[in-house]
Parts: C-alpha cells; structure tokens; sequence
C-alpha cells in the first residue's frame, strides 16, 4: 500500500513535471520491507493531509481546495482581460493652450488622436511644441489615474492587496 502510494505520487509529478522526471525519486521495494530503526511519522500527501477531510466527504488531500482554486484564477484571468479590454478601449482627453490643442489616449496610455486648432498653429511651432507636450503629460496622468482606480477595483473584488508604486503592472 506504501509502494502504491510513493508510486502514484510519482506518477502524479511525472504528469505535473515532464522534464524534471529525472528528479522524481521511486523508493526500491526492497527498502519499503525492512523494517525501520526510526520512528515513523504520519505520511504526508502532495495536495495535503493524510487522513479524512475536515470538510466531511472522506480523503482527496486537498484535491478539492486545488480545483477550487484553479477555478478561481480562471475566473480572474477572464476578469483580468475583460479590465485590459474596457482600458483599451476608454478614451481620456485632456486640453491645453484654452483649447488649441486637445490629445486623446487610451486608458492603456496608447496615444490615439491630437487636434490644433488653426489659432494655435498662426502663435508658432514653439506654442504648438508646447500646448502638445502640456496636453500629453495631463492626458497620461489622467489615464494612469484611471487605470490605476480600475485595477484597484479589480484587486478588491478578488479579495488581494493593491501591488506598491512601481511593483507589477498591466
């Protein structure tokens, strides 16, 4: 029974792990006979405990809290994509020189459109150079703020903490 135990145990990591087979250790049988000097200590299974579940419905070491978790991310990874598609397709516009000049960005900070008006082209190319590059900054400011209050949204509704200022992105 210990044998068939070990040796599904490795078979179950030979599925999870193709290339590190060669890392799985298989017991001979020869030493699973011979009694041992040692005390034994209880057997201790890949996905949990040994003994019945605490939540009623007998063993499974934890194969149940597994597949609910690997539900669970499933059901972040569709939540995760739907958020990266609303971010690409929201539109944050910011104005600059009294309305010479407006730039559009996506909510992915992807630049989508800038507009001059004739009156801020006749002041030069050096207000035009300016009212852009003022416009831009706001419109990017404004997307990362808006981006940044979906994602937190998102973290909350999962039940996880906000990553600090500068951790991992979209």
């Amino acid at each position: 029974s210990d044998a068939w135990g070990l040796q599904m145990i490795s078979a179950i990591c030979s599925l999870l792990l193709p290339a590190s087979q060669s890392f799985v250790a298989v017991p001979r049988p020869d030493v699973l006979s011979a009694p041992s000097p040692r005390a034994v200590a209880a057997p201790r299974m890949l996905f949990g405990g040994g003994g019945a579940s605490k939540e009623g419905g007998g063993g499974g070491g934890g194969m149940g809290n597994m597949m609910e978790t690997i539900k669970k991310a499933q059901e972040v990874g569709v939540k995760v994509k739907a958020l990266q598609e609303e971010l690409v397709n929201t539109e944050i516009e910011a104005t600059a020189a009294d309305g010479g000049v407006t730039v559009v960005i996506s909510g992915a900070q992807v630049p989508m459109d800038v507009k001059v008006s004739e009156d801020l082209c006749s002041k030069g190319a050096e207000a035009v150079s300016d009212a852009i590059s003022l416009a831009m900054r706001e419109a990017h400011k404004n997307s990362m703020e808006y981006s940044k209050q979906k994602l937190g949204a998102l973290y909350a509704e999962i039940g996880l903490p906000m990553p600090p200022e500068g951790g991992p992105g979209m």
